[in-house]
């Protein structure tokens, strides 16, 4: 026994008799020999377990065929254990303050759902205290209505991790992240939540919506002002009235709607259907034009829809594909809407609710994918009350509406297409010519029944016919009495300066009985109106509406 007892060198044995005599010790208990009377003594005393103060040991006593075995266990285990411990448990503060210091709130729950730690943030972000969630169960939170749903819940039932946008009875909004932590099992012990605000995040994404559409408006601004310093794409708007009837235009460009405008002879219409298509997705195809007053009805159903081989007399052999196959993807305006024949408005309005044409003398319908704007001086709304237009037709065509002012009602755009117009002439002819701001006054106190089309003709003429750098009012009559030979019976008095001006005959009435002789004489010296139009370099259309204007008739 004693040869066993003496290898022990973990542990140190002595046997004692009963009367405290020493019958054994080994190799670990003799360091403890400057301790012996006191354990002796401990144990004669039937102390079964005690420590040593001053050198660190756990006694331990028992008898055993009457013998006292006393076993010393040192304690320098003992000791780097509680090291270990202190280790552990400043480990463990260590992590308690990253997880406090997180910016994100962290939640930790148990197995169960129930919720052992939560950080700062957490309760910043979400309204929620520690005292009020810590020890509680998420299933009571949810139940109670103190959150709509559970990340941790859901991450246990699923056995994953699991990521969700919840709510907060506080009104907070967060993204929840819940991340199961596992045993060496594979057993989900604890499952932790990182918790980010979506509140400040969702105002930031307004606040870049916001930016967005601003910069979408500065934008379409400066392409706006790129245009107006162009010639060939500038639409001229001081006044408020224009500048709206570009803001409407630029708006339906973007959407794929019908489109009619309104508005009289030399207002701009094309260039408003042009702006629009340049800002639609159909820019990159065609932008077709057709002016429907200005061919017959055969010739422009042929035009329009294309037509098959033999169709008639003088047709191509090999057929031909309409303008409306050609614009196929882009626009096709179409101007001067009213004179459309009513068979061909029925043969439209296919077009528009079909989505598909077929060609004269074809059967066969042949899919286009088109936009169509269409414009007209004339009163619709009359013509469908005399069943000259299609009343069908004409909803389908309005569907959003885009009336241009005339000139005379946006005198503040007279001065700036002035300019704008002579400016583009002097540079194409390498002239300079101004105006005097007695023929500034002149123009704007007429009320252009041309309106722009008219204004620019005008300036073109004197500018090209004055010798001296500023024309003058001057300049200006000399121009009216002159065209073709013909005399502008009116007395140059309205232009020269005069304190009664009682008397004198308004401007306007004595341009428009200029305007009817003109018309007059040209109508008499060529065999039709529309010769006389090209003579005169208007549309027909617009010397039409001027005779009837006039009361002029072609047979004087």
């Amino acid at each position: 026994m004693e040869n066993i007892l003496s290898k022990i060198n973990i542990i140190g044995v002595l046997i004692l008799n009963k009367q405290g005599e020493i019958l054994f010790s080994n190799s670990i208990a003799k360091k403890y020999i400057y301790y012996f009377d006191t354990i002796i003594e401990s144990t004669l005393k039937s102390a079964e377990s005690f420590c040593l103060i001053n050198y660190p040991a756990e006694i331990t006593t028992f008898i055993n065929n009457n013998q006292l075995v006393v076993l010393i266990n040192p304690m320098n285990e003992l000791v780097r254990l509680k090291k270990e411990k202190e280790s552990l448990q400043d480990l463990r503060n260590e992590l308690n303050e990253v997880i406090n210091s997180s910016f994100d709130g962290i939640v930790i729950s148990d197995k169960d759902g129930i919720i052992i730690h939560q950080n700062p943030s957490y309760e910043q972000i979400t309204g929620l205290s520690a005292k009020d969630c810590i020890g509680r169960s998420l299933k009571e939170l949810e139940d109670e209505g103190i959150i709509d749903v559970s990340a941790s819940l859901k991450a246990l039932r699923d056995d994953k991790e699991a990521t969700i946008i919840q709510k907060i009875s506080t009104g907070a909004t967060v993204l929840v992240s819940a991340a199961p932590i596992r045993n060496h099992k594979g057993e989900i012990e604890k499952v932790v939540n990182n918790v980010r605000d979506l509140t400040h995040l969702n105002a930031l994404e307004s606040e870049i919506q916001q930016l967005e559409q601003q910069n979408q408006q500065i934008h379409e601004e400066l392409e706006l002002l790129k245009e107006q310093n162009d010639p060939k794409l500038s639409i001229i708007a001081h006044s408020d009235i224009m500048k709206d009837v570009l803001d409407r235009a630029l708006r339906v460009a973007h959407i794929d709607s019908g489109v009619l405008i309104q508005g009289a002879s030399g207002v701009g219409k094309e260039k408003v259907v042009e702006l629009i298509h340049r800002h639609s997705f159909r820019k990159d195809y065609p932008l077709i034009k057709i002016n429907c007053g200005a061919l017959p009805e055969a010739l422009l159903e042929s035009e329009l829809f294309g037509y098959e081989s033999g169709s008639f007399t003088g047709a191509n052999q090999k057929g031909k594909a309409g303008l409306f196959e050609a614009g196929n993807h882009g626009t096709i305006f179409l101007d001067e809407i009213g004179e459309m024949p009513l068979l061909l408005q029925v043969k439209l309005l296919r077009v528009l609710q079909e989505h598909e044409i077929t060609r004269v003398g074809g059967t066969k319908p042949i899919p286009v994918d088109i936009r169509i704007i269409a414009a007209t001086h004339r009163d619709l709304s009359k013509m469908i009350t005399n069943g000259q237009f299609r009343e069908d037709l004409y909803y389908r065509l309005n569907v959003i509406p885009i009336k241009i002012p005339s000139l005379k009602e946006r005198k503040a755009d007279i001065i700036p297409l002035i300019y704008h117009f002579l400016h583009t002439i002097n540079h194409k002819y390498g002239i300079n010519r101004k105006f005097s701001n007695d023929t500034l006054n002149a123009f704007i106190n007429y009320d252009w029944p041309g309106n722009v089309r008219e204004l620019q003709n005008l300036i073109e003429r004197i500018a090209l016919m004055s010798v001296n750098p500023e024309i003058t009012i001057d300049d200006l009559q000399k121009e009216l009495q002159f065209n073709d030979g013909l005399q502008f019976n009116v007395n140059p008095a309205p232009f020269e300066s005069t304190s009664d001006s009682q008397d004198q005959e308004p401007l306007k009435d004595r341009l428009e009985a200029y305007e009817t002789e003109i018309i007059r004489n040209a109508i008499n010296r060529f065999p039709s109106i529309r010769k006389a139009a090209t003579a005169l370099k208007v549309d027909q259309s617009t010397l039409v509406r001027k005779m009837q204007k006039y009361k002029i008739d072609k047979t004087e």
